[in-house]
C-alpha cells in the first residue's frame, strides 16, 4: 500500500505542481475578489446570458434546447456559441448559485480551470515526446498562460483550444506506429469533441493544419500511402461523428439563419464572408513583433516572450532530428503566416477554394498553432540543453538575450528622455529587456556550473511564468476602477423591471434602448426581449420588416424600455431605480391567438414582406403561408390563451367556434412538434415565420415542443465515438496488464 501510494504521489506531483502554477499566475481571479476577467463587451453582452440562461435551465431540470428570450426564439444548439453542447460548461452550470445566479467566483474558478487544461494537455503531449518532467511543465507553462489562450477571453474558443495538444498526442501516436487504429480514433474524438466546445474558429484553422498534415504524409513518397489514407479516413469519421452534437445542429441553423458575419449585412449560410472582414481581423506584420513585446499585436495576441520564443528556437535547432518535432515546425510556422492573413497570398487561395475557411473570418487567430508548436519545441531546448551543455548554442542565445535586452533598453530610456509615447508602455518593454538579461544569467550559469539543472529549470520556470503574466493578466480591471469596469455594473440595475414584467400578464415581449442596456437582458433576467445581440437570426423571421408597427403588433411587443418614448402613443407604465422608464405600447396582439383564414403567396422574400405591409389585410384573423393553406372554417368568438410557457415546451388552452389555425407568434423552426389533445398534428408557418396549428370546434390543449433531430442524432453519433474510444481505452488497458 505504501508502495502504490509513492507511485501514486509521484504520477500526480507534476500536475498538482501545475495546478498550483496556474492558480498563482491567476491569483488577480482567484486570491482576491478585486479583480475579474469578464469585463469586455462580448463576455457581459453576450456570454455571460447564455450562461446564466443555460445555468437556470439545468437548475430547473430542463436541457436547454431551445432560447425563447430573443428574436422570437432561437435554437441554443444552431448557434452553436453558447456552447450548450460542450460537457465540461455543464459542470459549471450545475455549480450552485446564489439567490438563482451564477457566482463570479465560480465563472473566476472556471476560466483558471480552462487554462489549467491547456497547461495539463500540453505537459501530456511533451512527455509523450519523451520530454523531461521539468521541460513538460515548462512548455505547459508556455502554452496554457501565454500566447492565444492566455489573452482570449471567450470561453467558447478557449475549451476548443485545450484540445488540440490531446489531438497531436494522439496522433503522433498512430504515426509512430503505437497502437494505430486505437490512437487515431482517440485523436478524431479528441478533434471532435473540440467542435463541442462551441465556436468553429479554431478548429477550422486546426483542422485545416491537420489536413495539410495528413495530405504531406499520403503523399510524402510520391505515391499513396494506403495505410496512412486509411488512418486519415478514420480520423475524419471520428471527427465528425465525435462533434456531431454541435455540428449538427449549427449546420441546420446555419442554413436557416442570416449571420452578421462582419459584412453591411447579415448573411445567408451560401455566402462567402468579405475578404474585406478577413484583412480587418489578420495579424499585422507589425504585429508580430508582440511575440516578444506585449501590448503590440491587434485582433489576436500571440506573445510568448523572449524566454520561451529563445527556448523554442533553441528546440527546433538541437531537436531537429525528431520528425514530430519538424512536423509541428512546420504546421507552427504554416500557421503563423496563415495569421497575416492578406499579406501572405496563400491565404487568398486557400479562402477561395477551400470549403468553410471564409466562415473562420479571424484568420489571426491561428497563431494558436504556432503557440503551441513553439511551447512544444521549448521543451526540447531545455532538455537537449541541458544534457548536451553546447558551448556554441550557450554562447549564442547568451549573446542574442544579451543584445536584445540591451537594445530594449536604449530604446526605452530613449522614449523616456524624450518623452514621446511609441505605442508600447516603456516600462513593459523594459521589462522584456530585464528578461532578456535575466535568460543571459541563467544560461551562463548553468554553463559555467554555477547553478545546478534542477536550479536552472526553476529559474527558467520563474522567467517565463513572471514575463508572461506580463501580458496575460496585465488587463484584468480593478473592481475599484470606474473607468475600467465600465460594463458589469449596469448588468446588476435592472432588477426591479425584470420583476414588472414577471408581473404582467401576456403578452410581455419588449425592446429596450441598446445603448442604456447594453447587454441581452432577456437571457440575463429569463424575459422575452427582441431585438438582442447575437451572430445569427433565422432566415424566415429576418426578411420581415422587423421594425414596422405590423410587425411589432404582429409579435406582441407589448413594452419598450427606455428614457423617452419612440411613439405619441406610448404611455409610461414604469420607473425604475435607475431612472429607466417602462413604456406600453398600444394595439399589440394577444400572446396566442385564432384566425379562420389562410392564403398562399409566392415564396418570395420581397413579396412576404409586401404582404405583411398591405393596409387592408387583416392579420388578426387572417394569415399567409408560402405552402398549400389548410382549409378553415369562418366563425368568431374563439377563446384562447397561453397556459404554459418553457423554453422547450408550449401549452396553449383553445376553445374554437369552429376549425381555425391557433397562431403562436413565435419563430418557426424545424424540430418543433405539436399535439392536439395528446394526438399529433403539424405545425403550420403562419406569416412565413410563426408557428401555427389547426384545431376543430370545441375545447382543446395543444402542445408543442421542441425535439430537434439535429440534436437527439448528433447526440448519438458522439456518444457512439466517445463510445468507441472507450472501448479501445479499455482492450488497450486490459492488453497491457495481460
Amino acid at each position: 500500500m505504501h508502495r502504490r501510494f509513492l507511485l501514486l504521489a509521484k504520477l500526480l506531483a507534476a500536475p498538482l505542481f501545475l495546478f498550483l502554477i496556474v492558480v498563482c499566475f491567476y491569483w488577480k481571479l482567484v486570491l482576491t475578489n478585486q479583480f475579474t476577467w469578464l469585463n469586455s463587451p462580448d463576455i457581459s453582452s453576450l456570454v455571460m446570458p447564455w450562461m446564466q440562461f443555460q445555468a437556470g435551465e439545468w437548475h430547473a431540470w430542463r436541457f436547454p434546447l431551445w432560447d425563447p428570450y430573443g428574436w422570437a426564439g432561437q435554437p441554443l444548439f444552431g448557434q452553436a456559441q453558447p456552447g450548450a453542447a460542450y460537457p465540461l460548461n455543464w459542470l459549471l452550470f450545475l455549480m450552485p448559485l446564489k439567490h438563482g445566479w451564477i457566482r463570479q467566483s465560480a465563472l473566476h474558478w472556471y476560466y483558471v480551470l480552462i487554462h489549467y487544461f491547456a497547461a495539463l494537455s500540453l505537459y501530456a503531449l511533451c512527455r509523450d515526446l519523451k520530454r523531461s518532467k521539468a521541460a513538460s511543465v515548462i512548455a505547459g507553462c508556455i502554452f496554457a498562460l501565454g500566447g492565444y489562450v492566455a489573452t482570449t477571453d471567450w470561453p467558447q474558443l478557449l475549451n476548443g483550444a485545450v484540445w488540440v495538444p490531446l489531438v497531436l498526442l494522439f496522433l503522433f501516436r498512430a504515426l509512430d506506429g503505437r497502437r494505430p487504429l486505437a490512437n487515431t480514433v482517440f485523436s478524431g474524438t479528441c478533434m471532435g469533441i473540440m467542435w463541442l466546445a462551441g465556436h468553429h474558429q479554431i478548429q477550422l484553422f486546426v483542422t485545416l493544419a491537420l489536413a495539410a498534415l495528413w495530405l504531406f504524409l499520403i503523399f510524402q513518397e510520391g505515391r499513396i500511402n494506403w495505410q496512412i489514407a486509411r488512418l486519415a479516413a478514420v480520423f475524419g469519421i471520428f471527427m465528425i461523428c465525435g462533434g456531431a452534437f454541435q455540428t449538427l445542429p449549427t449546420a441546420e441553423y446555419g442554413k436557416l439563419a442570416r449571420r452578421w458575419g462582419g459584412a453591411a449585412e447579415p448573411q445567408r449560410f451560401n455566402e462567402p464572408v468579405p475578404y474585406a472582414v478577413h484583412k480587418d481581423y489578420a495579424l499585422n506584420p507589425n504585429g508580430l513583433l508582440g511575440i516578444v513585446l506585449p501590448g503590440t499585436a491587434k485582433n489576436t495576441d500571440p506573445f510568448m516572450g523572449i524566454v520561451a520564443v529563445s527556448l523554442g528556437v533553441l528546440g527546433v535547432a538541437l531537436g531537429w532530428y525528431d520528425r514530430r518535432l519538424r512536423w509541428l515546425t512546420v504546421l507552427g510556422l504554416g500557421s503563423l503566416l496563415f495569421a497575416l492573413g492578406p499579406n501572405i497570398f496563400m491565404h487568398g487561395v486557400l479562402y477561395s477554394l477551400v470549403p468553410i475557411v471564409e466562415k473562420a473570418r479571424v484568420p489571426s487567430a491561428s497563431v494558436l498553432m504556432f503557440n503551441l508548436a513553439l511551447a512544444a519545441a521549448s521543451a526540447y531546448g531545455i532538455d537537449l540543453f541541458f544534457a548536451e551543455r553546447s558551448e556554441r548554442w550557450a554562447r549564442r542565445v547568451m549573446l542574442a538575450a544579451g543584445s536584445v535586452g540591451a537594445i530594449l533598453s536604449v530604446i526605452s530610456l530613449t522614449f523616456i528622455a524624450a518623452q514621446k509615447p511609441n505605442g508600447i508602455p516603456e516600462e513593459r518593454m523594459m521589462m522584456t529587456a530585464l528578461f532578456a538579461v535575466l535568460l543571459a544569467v541563467a544560461i551562463y550559469a548553468f554553463r559555467n556550473r554555477q547553478i545546478t539543472r534542477r536550479m536552472a529549470a526553476a529559474s527558467l520556470l520563474c522567467l517565463v511564468t513572471f514575463e508572461l503574466g506580463n501580458e496575460a493578466t496585465f488587463w484584468f480591471p480593478d473592481i475599484n476602477d470606474k473607468n475600467r469596469k465600465t460594463y458589469l455594473p449596469v448588468m446588476a440595475q435592472n432588477d426591479d423591471i425584470a420583476e414588472f414584467f414577471r408581473e404582467q400578464p401576456a403578452p410581455r415581449r419588449f425592446t429596450y434602448d441598446h445603448d442604456l442596456i447594453p447587454y441581452n437582458i432577456g437571457d440575463w433576467y429569463g424575459m422575452e426581449a427582441f431585438e438582442d445581440y447575437r451572430a445569427a437570426v433565422t432566415t424566415n423571421l429576418w426578411q420581415h420588416d422587423l421594425w414596422s408597427q405590423p410587425m411589432r403588433n404582429l409579435l406582441g411587443i407589448a413594452y419598450y424600455v427606455g428614457n423617452a418614448p419612440q411613439r405619441p402613443d406610448q404611455k409610461q407604465v414604469f420607473q425604475s431605480s435607475s431612472g429607466l422608464r417602462v413604456y406600453a405600447n398600444a394595439g399589440v396582439f394577444p400572446r396566442t391567438w385564432a384566425v379562420h383564414e389562410a392564403i398562399q403567396i409566392p415564396n418570395n422574400e420581397g413579396i412576404v414582406r409586401q404582404t405583411l405591409l398591405i393596409p387592408s389585410f387583416d392579420l388578426r384573423n387572417k394569415t399567409f403561408l408560402t405552402g398549400k393553406p389548410p382549409r378553415l372554417e369562418l366563425c368568431t368568438g374563439d377563446e384562447v390563451s397561453l397556459t404554459h410557457f418553457e423554453p422547450n415546451q408550449v401549452t396553449i388552452a383553445a376553445d374554437m367556434k369552429c376549425t381555425g389555425m391557433v397562431i403562436l407568434p413565435d419563430t418557426y423552426f424545424p424540430g418543433w412538434r405539436a399535439t392536439v389533445d395528446g394526438k399529433s398534428a403539424p405545425i403550420f408557418e403562419a406569416y412565413a415565420f410563426a408557428r401555427g396549428v389547426v384545431v376543430g370546434a370545441g375545447k382543446h390543449e395543444i402542445e408543442m415542443r421542441y425535439q430537434p433531430i439535429s440534436v437527439y442524432l448528433g447526440a448519438f453519433l458522439t456518444l457512439l465515438a466517445i463510445g468507441t474510444s472507450l472501448v479501445f481505452a479499455w482492450k488497450g488497458r486490459k492488453a497491457s496488464t495481460a
